[in-house]
């Protein structure tokens, strides 16, 4: 009787979850693009860049990836015109989730097949301030340190070569 129940209700699973099964795949087309990309504490943002895309708008799906633990974070649609480029960008959390999986489908609810002349995935980091040579990692903005000693130079260098006699000849007399 015991192995009877266990069957029963294996069956009614393996049922309840089929039907829920068919109409998400049903409703998924052919996929054009899967891909995972690894974010860390500069990742700002993960994108996705579609290029003369035909048909209807695609399909996308972002996923965040923690621990081979896989959440839906943003899905939609996208699409670029002949001759035209469209990138969406997905905020990025680096501290939940590991990396990042995006997957770009074509919408099976119609009857004309959509695809795209290029489909790119990627991810844009934090550009942070500073530099190589002896002034490294000084200042940002305009009015620093750096900038100064290079307007110096400059100057210094248009004296030397003469560039400034007509500037000293005008200031002397």
């Amino acid at each position: 009787m015991n192995i009877k129940k266990t069957g029963l209700a294996a069956l009614l699973a393996f049922a309840v979850l089929t039907s829920m099964a068919v109409p998400a795949m049903a409703q998924s087309g052919t996929e054009l693009a899967d891909k995972s990309v690894t974010v860390d504490g500069d990742t700002e943002s993960v994108y996705l860049e579609v290029t003369n895309s035909s048909g209807d708008a695609l399909n996308y799906s972002v996923y965040g990836i923690s621990d081979g633990l896989s959440t839906q974070v943003d899905s939609g649609t996208i699409s670029a015109t002949a001759n035209d480029t469209v990138r969406q960008e997905f905020a990025v959390n680096a501290t939940e989730y590991s990396s990042y999986r995006v997957v770009v489908t074509e919408d099976a609810s119609d009857s004309d097949s959509e695809s795209a002349e290029s489909i790119e995935i990627g991810t844009t980091v934090n550009q942070t301030s500073g530099g190589g040579g002896v002034f490294a990692g000084v200042g940002g903005g305009l009015l620093t340190v750096r900038n100064g000693l290079i307007a110096l130079v400059i100057g210094g260098g248009a004296y030397v070569l003469g560039f400034l006699d007509p500037v000293k000849n005008r200031l002397e007399g």
